[in-house]
């Protein structure tokens, strides 16, 4: 028959395993926890201040900063048909963020309603957001629409991630086929989709606290209208973007890991320590 002192040992011997496996379960679940998906709509946001300007969103914690640029500069002799970016004007409509940029003219004075969006029908625009943090990124939904009777609209993205901590640099000292160069920032992306008038949701990939986005600006020989659908230029706005915080990163990024190691190895003895 076990003593009183033996019986006390192994009580409080199970009570310490039990509460190492609750501490090992739960920095398990910590260390696998994935963030909840944020999204932004960005219909009807307004703006105001011509070339050059911005607009400003939260949504989770995360400060989002929008800005439009379109290639309307001086031709660039090494890159035959692409041109040097300039500031253009964004500005949030009732179905999303559009451009309006040097060619077209200002929202409400000259950009009518076939040129205030993100396309690539003359000279092709680039939407840039800039996030206060790294996220994931998740999606993007654009949408066609522009009238009863138009055509409808090429429906394709192309874009860039980028961890770019020191902020973006002057683009007009770039146009599209130099974006690559920019240090920090990622290949560049295509999610090809058909023409249509509806809203579509395009997946995106990749973490970074910068996304550069534009409408396939390799197809120089576009068409606005009239044509058969899959062969217009891009023309949309940017209805919303959904993304994920992404976790910081950890200085000694093996510690944790090591943690969940010594606590397993603890669990182990005890399971091997029953009777």
């Amino acid at each position: 028959m076990r003593s009183t002192t033996a019986d006390t040992t192994h009580s409080i011997r199970l009570s310490a395993c039990r509460a190492l496996r609750l501490a090992a379960a739960t920095a398990l679940l910590l260390a696998s926890a994935t963030a909840a998906a944020v999204s932004i709509d960005f219909a009807g946001a307004g703006g105001s201040g011509g070339y050059g300007n911005s607009l400003a969103f939260s949504a989770g914690g995360v400060d989002v900063t929008a800005s439009a640029w379109a290639e309307t500069g001086a031709a660039l002799p090494a890159s035959p048909g692409y041109y040097a970016f300039q500031t253009a004007e964004i500005h949030g409509w009732g179905n999303g963020l559009g451009i309006c940029n040097r060619s077209e003219g200002r929202a409400f004075a000259g950009c009518d309603d076939n040129e205030h969006e993100v396309d690539t029908a003359g000279r092709d625009d680039l939407l840039v957001l800039v996030f206060s943090q790294r996220v994931n990124f998740l999606g993007l939904t654009v949408d066609a629409w522009d009238g009863p009777g138009s055509d409808p609209n090429d429906r394709d993205i192309l874009y860039r991630v980028g961890d770019l901590p020191g902020g973006v640099p002057d683009l007009a000292l770039h146009g599209f086929d130099s974006l690559g160069s920019i240090a920090g920032l990622g290949a560049e992306q295509l999610s090809a989709a058909l023409s249509g008038y509806g809203p579509l949701t395009h997946d995106l990939a990749g973490t970074g606290n910068v996304l550069f986005l534009s409408g396939n600006h390799h197809d120089r020989a576009c068409v606005n209208r009239n044509i058969k659908a899959g062969n217009e230029c891009e023309a949309y706005k940017i209805r919303s973007i959904t993304f994920s915080v992404a976790p910081a990163v950890v200085p000694l990024p093996a510690g944790g890991w090591l943690l969940l190691s010594a606590l397993g190895s603890l669990v182990v003895m005890c399971r091997q320590r029953r009777p």
